[in-house]
């Protein structure tokens, strides 16, 4: 296919498109002043599901590196040590993270992967599910205002 795909913002090559892409954000993570409190420093971890079972963390690597700086990748591993389908990928910083988000139901090794936040620590408590919801809500708020920027500029130019 050519062109964008207005939902999710990606061009022909299946990947974000860097006119739309965050460069600067001024979006301070909510737990900036727990952070700053305990000297720890804000992580910004996105969870990616439905990969495939033959996925490697340097292939990941390449594929989410075009979206910002990497911290880290983690590919979650079963028992016999191959993988489970899904990995957590971290970034250095918050707008690195909200550019991968769009990544969100794109093609990866022939496989629609799902990328979205994730609040870390694990469990199903009420309390997280809530933060999370959260967290999911307010990243897809500001990628729809960057699409809608988007289409302005477009229009704009026409």
């Amino acid at each position: 296919s050519s062109g964008i795909n207005a939902e999710y913002g990606e061009n022909a090559d299946n990947k974000p498109d860097p006119a739309i892409s965050i460069e600067n954000s001024n979006d301070v993570p909510e737990n900036a002043e727990k952070c700053a409190k305990t000297g720890k420093r804000p992580r910004f971890i996105l969870f990616v599901g439905n990969l495939p079972y033959t996925v490697t963390k340097e292939a990941l690597q390449d594929h989410f590196k075009k979206a910002g700086a990497l911290e880290d990748v983690r590919l979650l591993l079963n028992a016999q040590k191959e993988p489970r389908g899904c990995a957590f990928v971290e970034y250095k910083t918050s707008a690195a993270m909200l550019n991968a988000l769009l990544y969100h139901h794109t093609s990866f090794q022939d496989r629609k992967i799902n990328v979205e936040m994730t609040c870390g620590g694990g469990g199903n408590s009420a309390k997280r599910k809530k933060k999370l919801q959260e967290k999911r809500n307010k990243s897809s708020e500001l990628i729809h205002k960057m699409l809608a920027q988007k289409k302005k500029t477009k229009s704009a130019i026409k």
